[in-house]
């Protein structure tokens, strides 16, 4: 299917009031299945880090599938005020309702989302109307402990390395700076505990991983897991499979399949990384279009 022609059109779409902004990429004949780009990070717009998105949307176009990028309430060109990833399910619904009615032939919408992206999906996706499979580019999740351990061994395999003590020794760090940060980070890790139990206390059912899991439990659909290697994120995410019993089950599910690509960083930021990801996502999307072309 590559070399389709594709049309990019913006469009105009309402959530509860506020007009939405977003962008279809169609191909003449569109897949029956679509791709719903929803973008990470709080103060983004529907291009994505270093244009990331639209490169993976007219890629994924040319190969056929139909796909939507999109900024959210008070992001972007959109009106209203952005909640945030743990309250945006209107918005995302809003996404999927409009990406239907612009292009009448999707059977179903696929969500993609990396970072807090994809910890708003997996907390909202179950409960979407229309939504057939989710893809997850390394999950953020939070928990103290865990970000604690997965410090401690970047650390541990830094002082086996002589590239970390030359620069030392050279004086090429800036100790006070890191002391400095060292003291932010833990004033956040400490806000953010309080902020959590807070919730936990008003009954709002407890920390945003918890409502991670329980809607990660909750869908029933494929979910591909795309992990980079140079992540933070994504080694705190393993750490968090490994140590749960109930984040392992759910994650060890026959429909979950996971893509590494050892060279990444968190966002797929340099060209082969995005070509990769890129191409996973359309063999996998393929994949998805022959098990419903089968049903």
């Amino acid at each position: 299917m590559s070399g389709l022609p594709v049309q990019e059109r913006p469009f105009v779409f309402d959530c509860e009031g506020d007009d939405m902004l977003g962008i279809v990429h169609q191909p003449g004949a569109p897949a029956r299945l679509g791709l719903l780009v929803v973008i990470a990070g709080g103060p983004q717009y529907r291009a994505g880090v270093g244009r990331g998105m639209v490169s993976m949307a007219r890629t994924l176009a040319r190969d056929g599938f139909a796909v939507m990028r999109f900024d959210h309430r008070g992001l972007g060109d959109s009106a209203g005020t952005f909640r945030g990833f743990e309250n945006y399910a209107a918005d995302l619904q809003a996404a999927v309702d409009a990406f239907q009615r612009e292009v009448p032939e999707l059977e179903g919408v696929v969500l993609w989302g990396g970072c807090d992206a994809a910890s708003g999906i997996m907390i909202h996706g179950h409960a979407l109307n229309g939504v057939a499979a989710l893809g997850l580019g390394n999950p953020w999740v939070y928990i103290p402990e865990i970000q604690e351990a997965v410090m401690q061994q970047h650390y541990r395999a830094r002082l086996l390395q002589w590239s970390f003590w030359r620069k030392l020794l050279r004086f090429e760090y800036n100790l006070l700076d890191y002391a400095r940060g060292a003291l932010r980070k833990v004033g956040d890790r400490l806000g953010r505990l309080t902020r959590a139990a807070a919730a936990q206390d008003a009954g709002e059912g407890g920390t945003f991983v918890d409502r991670m899991l329980r809607g990660f439990r909750q869908f029933d659909g494929p979910v591909l897991f795309a992990i980079s290697g140079e992540s933070m994120a994504s080694r705190e995410f393993d750490e968090l499979i490994q140590r749960d019993p109930q984040w392992h089950a759910a994650y060890s599910r026959p429909n979950c399949r996971r893509v590494d690509f050892p060279a990444a960083d968190q966002t797929f930021s340099d060209a082969a990384s995005r070509h990769s990801l890129n191409a996973a996502l359309a063999q996998w999307l393929r994949e998805l279009c022959g098990e419903r072309d089968q049903a």
